[in-house]
């Protein structure tokens, strides 16, 4: 199901009316948080359908699904965000996730939207993200390194990613891209949950 309106503003949820969600406002009054992310926008809510096929697309190796979002990918893109000179940024996985798994999700889904793409970051290894509780989630930092600056001083960074859950990963790598000199920081995910 794609995302209709009312949405939350910051995060891009789909709600009863189109004021800041509760997870926001909390992102909002953490200090380490504050004016580090834009916005994000999603193309599709979570749903069972959704479950599905991001289990087959990310977890089973199905990447042709890719193509079959492309469309609706590209015009809830172009929707969303205005910014002519803007870069993309998949969200990386680490090295051991990336071995175990062949390709990277957000790759695939940032190629489909025909920008330029950087790959600076680095992810240091954890465990599953899904494996953590909303609390563990929130709190988490140090996810990420960066390992270039090029391209990134100035500029509007868009992040990619496969979902935004607690929009603990998103935040964390706007902070260090914003550390790293970027004008402004957004993401753009294919499912908000």
């Amino acid at each position: 199901m794609k995302i209709q309106q009312p949405i939350c503003p910051t995060c891009g949820r789909a709600q009863s009316n189109d004021h800041l969600c509760l997870d926001c406002s909390i992102w909002k009054n953490r200090s380490d948080s504050h004016q580090v992310l834009e916005k994000n926008r999603s193309v599709y809510a979570y749903n069972d359908l959704m479950k599905d096929v991001l289990t087959r697309f990310k977890f089973r190796g199905d990447t042709a699904l890719a193509e079959l979002f492309k469309r609706d990918v590209q015009a809830a893109f172009k929707r969303s965000f205005s910014f002519k000179e803007s870069v993309l940024i998949p969200i990386p996985l680490s090295n051991d996730r990336l071995k175990e798994r062949g390709f990277n999700q957000s790759v695939i889904l940032a190629s489909l939207i025909g920008q330029p793409i950087l790959q600076p970051l680095v992810k240091v290894h954890q465990s599953k993200q899904s494996k953590k509780k909303k609390h563990e989630r929130l709190h988490q930092k140090g996810m990420f390194q960066i390992k270039q600056t090029d391209g990134i001083v100035q500029r509007n960074i868009i992040l990619i990613d496969d979902i935004y859950t607690t929009g603990a990963t998103i935040y964390d790598a706007a902070r260090i891209l914003k550390e790293a000199g970027a004008k402004s920081v957004s993401s753009f995910t294919l499912i908000r949950s």
